[in-house]
């Protein structure tokens, strides 16, 4: 008994001490004057942003958006904010592309979104959003190539995520939405993806942690207004932490987000791709460890030493 209960003080803390109270941050120094500088593309950019505010843009909308910010960056081929704009422009064009036969044209759009990134780091290495969209454009690489094959990449997301947590700095998305939340629910989902073995630290300097995982979403939650996404994967970081199970008190806390996650309004394609999958999540609560928009994820530890090794003996 002495046992159990040492247990779950000690679990206790440590998720305790991923969680830290909200800081307070300065506003990022956004610079917006090269897009009024181009005439026409800037008008058109402006006028589409405001068309589609809190609405699900359709696919054809989000490519024009990349071509206009892909434009005015081209005229403006230092201006940081243009690259890590269009980092992000190709993030939501390529994020809508669910089917499998898209895979290969969303991966093309996501690598393009890394080399924007990269691009506004050589200008600026220590950009918070330069480094947020690195990681969230590698990040969905990964989700398309599958976890177990992208591992090589895994440190790079992390520490592009944490450096971005530790900026001084914080800049609006929108109303409901911010850089600060934004790098802590990607962290959350991060540590939950990244499998929690051994073998994972030793080869990759690399290691899932649910509880890391659950305290990230809810620190989220504390930055920004909920949503459909951060409650649909702040829920699937608790019902992992329960095992998979609903019964268990983190697996109840989790159905209870993903109930409340259906009440709340679609106004985006990235949040569109989390409501979709509401009613498959809160039927089989198994999908949980590995669940992500584009594709579910591996998480046995068994299929983990068998590729590792398959990929070892091909080298």
């Amino acid at each position: 008994m002495r046992i159990a209960a040492l247990s779950i003080l000690l679990s206790g803390l440590l998720a305790s001490s991923a969680w830290s109270a909200p800081r307070t941050y300065q506003t990022y120094p956004y610079d917006g004057k090269p897009i009024d500088k181009h005439g026409e593309l800037g008008k058109e950019w402006k006028e589409l942003a405001a068309q589609w505010k809190d609405k699900v843009p359709p696919e054809a909308v989000l490519k024009r958006q990349l071509e206009l910010i892909e434009a005015i960056s081209a005229l403006e081929p230092n201006w940081v904010d243009g690259l890590w704009q269009a980092a992000d422009a190709s993030f939501q064009y390529g994020n809508t592309m669910t089917d499998p036969k898209d895979f290969p044209k969303a991966r093309a759009l996501f690598a393009k979104g890394k080399s924007y990134s990269d691009r506004c780091l050589r200008i600026q290495p220590e950009n918070p959003l330069c480094k947020f969209y690195l990681g969230v454009n590698v990040g969905k690489m990964a989700s398309i190539d599958g976890i177990f094959a992208s591992l090589k990449n895994a440190k790079l997301v992390e520490r592009m995520w944490v450096e971005t947590t530790e900026s001084p700095y914080n800049h609006q998305f929108s109303e409901k939405t911010s850089l600060q939340g934004a790098s802590r629910y990607a962290l959350g989902m991060f540590y939950r993806l990244v499998p929690d073995f051994f073998l994972m630290k030793w080869l990759f300097d690399v290691k899932g942690d649910i509880n890391k995982s659950v305290a990230y979403h809810r620190e989220n939650l504390h930055y920004d207004s909920p949503n459909v996404c951060s409650k649909t994967m702040f829920a699937v970081s608790l019902v992992c932490e329960g095992k998979s199970d609903f019964s268990t008190p983190s697996g109840q806390q989790g159905l209870a987000q993903l109930r409340e996650a259906k009440t709340l309004p679609v106004t985006s394609a990235v949040l569109a791709m989390c409501a979709k999958d509401l009613p498959r999540l809160e039927q089989n609560p198994k999908l949980a460890c590995g669940y992500e928009t584009t594709r579910q994820q591996e998480t046995s530890e068994e299929e983990f030493k068998k590729q590792n090794k398959e990929t070892a003996a091909n080298h």
